[in-house]
């Protein structure tokens, strides 16, 4: 018994710690910390490798065996990419296949890892201790941008003929999603009594001035007010809902939106992100209907062994892109889905995507506690805010996501009454 709560307690305070440091010190120790989401999700894989092989029962929501199922297919896909690559003598680096691969499924990973240990350890412990520690470091945030405005400690950019806040964060779409992060963590706790905190918090995101952000706090103002009523109409109907929106935002922000995905000519003047979109397509098309596998198109992979699809598309000589400067090849999530598994791998992706939404709006209409409610409205909203993030960032691929997928394990963990059929599903 002893042993047993031990463990519980080890995996509490590290499950803690690890979002903690994911959010808020990442960028600070990035020389540190830059490969701690990687070993998490090393650490993952062994644990589910554990359960499947060893616990040999594993159970899981209906979804989630679907999402599992569409990820192994974009596994595969993947690989069988590469292998038919290679015998057209376009050469992949094994290193850069295995790295890619573990930089792609690591959210997923670490979601289903923290699902299967639910048994060992309570969750509610960690979503107390987290909205706790959030709460005071939301605080202590507050100090350290009072003290920018005031001393001007750290660097700003200019947007909108302003002057944006990021404070220690690398870039501002980060400072941005720590007071995402801060607002879906305490919603659950706070709508009922501490709403103008939870204002504050979005208030103080704001100051980020990105564009996403502010769709983010769109979205967030819909969902929370008008929910219950978006929430009853079908999934189909939703997600078009959801599409809508994200369209209508789009042609708002239009003018600002067009240097991202516009281009001239292939050179020094082009816009790295818009030629990774425009030659997604053609090579999706070229490589129909699995692409050109892990490591070899628009991943941080591709660059640092540089792959051979830049050279043969004649993209190399684009800023960003060359191979003596490729740090913006990965700066875009869904071009590089498309370009390294097709369009098979593409659709794939994006049924990994409804079934999670799916898996959580079924439980909030099945949910009568209104803490509980809030609860799945967070992971709803999260997942919005990596849709969102995805549209010009590889948020999937990056530390970011890892939290968000721990988060929203922790929280399906949860779940006393399951609202759908689970099964015991021998694994052999």
């Amino acid at each position: 018994m002893k042993l047993k709560v031990s463990l519980s307690k080890i995996i509490e305070k590290n499950l803690l710690l690890s979002v903690l440091l994911l959010v808020f010190l990442y960028d600070v120790f990035v020389k540190y910390l830059g490969f701690f989401d990687e070993l998490i999700a090393l650490i993952s894989f062994f644990i589910i490798i554990y359960f499947i092989f060893l616990k040999k029962k594993v159970k899981l929501y209906r979804k989630e065996y679907y999402i599992v199922f569409f990820l192994t297919s974009v596994l595969f896909i993947g690989l069988v990419s590469n292998f038919t690559s290679y015998f057209n003598n376009n050469l992949t680096p094994s290193v850069a296949i295995f790295a890619d691969s573990i930089v792609f499924f690591k959210a997923f990973v670490a979601y289903f890892a923290v699902r299967l240990l639910s048994n060992v350890y309570n969750s509610e412990n960690v979503l107390l201790s987290l909205s706790k520690y959030s709460e005071r470091i939301f605080l202590l945030l507050l100090l350290f941008i009072i003290a920018d405005f005031i001393f001007k400690i750290y660097p700003r950019e200019y947007r909108f003929g302003l002057r944006s806040i990021e404070l220690f964060f690398q870039h501002t779409s980060r400072y941005a999603f720590t007071f995402s992060f801060i607002f879906l963590v305490l919603l659950p706790s706070h709508f009922n009594k501490k709403k103008g905190f939870l204002l504050f918090v979005l208030l103080a995101g704001m100051l980020s001035l990105r564009v996403k952000y502010l769709g983010f706090v769109v979205v967030t103002i819909l969902i929370i007010f008008y929910g219950k009523k978006l929430f009853k109409i079908s999934k189909f109907y939703f997600l078009a809902f959801t599409v809508s929106l994200g369209l209508i935002l789009a042609w708002f922000f239009w003018d600002w939106l067009a240097m991202y995905f516009t281009f001239t000519k292939l050179d020094n003047t082009a816009w790295s992100r818009a030629v990774i979109l425009y030659y997604s397509f053609i090579i999706g098309n070229d490589y129909f209907p699995i692409g050109t596998g892990f490591g070899t198109y628009a991943s941080y992979y591709s660059g640092l062994y540089y792959s051979w699809v830049y050279d043969l598309y004649g993209i190399s000589n684009v800023y960003g892109i060359k191979r003596t400067h490729w740090k913006f090849v990965s700066d875009q999530y869904w071009p590089m889905v498309l370009g390294q598994f097709g369009y098979f791998g593409l659709m794939g992706m994006l049924l990994v995507i409804y079934n999670y939404f799916s898996l959580f709006m079924g439980h909030i209409k099945f949910t009568t506690n209104r803490t509980k409610y809030f609860r799945f409205i967070s992971i709803v909203l999260g997942l919005m805010l990596l849709l969102i993030d995805s549209t010009t960032d590889a948020i999937f691929t990056q530390q970011r996501a890892v939290v968000m997928f721990i988060y929203f394990a922790l929280i399906i963990n949860t779940t006393m009454n399951k609202n759908e059929n689970t099964t015991d599903k021998q694994i052999s």
